[in-house]
């Protein structure tokens, strides 16, 4: 065989070994994502996060609550100046 044929052979054996070890790092680092993905998504799973958005409802609910604050006394201080002004009839002022 001549020395060219057999540097084409080792050019081509040398080019198979780089894409197998190029190949096997890809699937590597395809696995590796999927792994942090997979944790990742059971981070979301955890009892903290539930808690957390439990309260964010809660504080939210307790925010509207004093946003109808407001009117409800103007509403109790209405209707205590309409009970302190009534006077049933034929009873005079005291």
């Amino acid at each position: 065989m001549e020395g060219s044929g057999l540097v084409w052979i080792g050019i081509v054996v040398a080019v198979l070994i780089f894409l197998d070890l190029l190949f096997v790092e890809v699937r590597r680092i395809w696995r590796e994502g999927m792994r942090i993905v997979r944790r990742i998504e059971g981070y979301a799973e955890l009892p903290i996060f539930a808690q957390l958005e439990a309260s964010e409802r809660d504080a939210e609910r307790i925010a509207n609550a004093l946003d109808a604050l407001g009117p409800l006394v103007a509403r109790g201080q209405a209707a205590l100046a309409t009970v302190r002004s009534y006077s049933p009839k034929g009873s005079s002022p005291g």
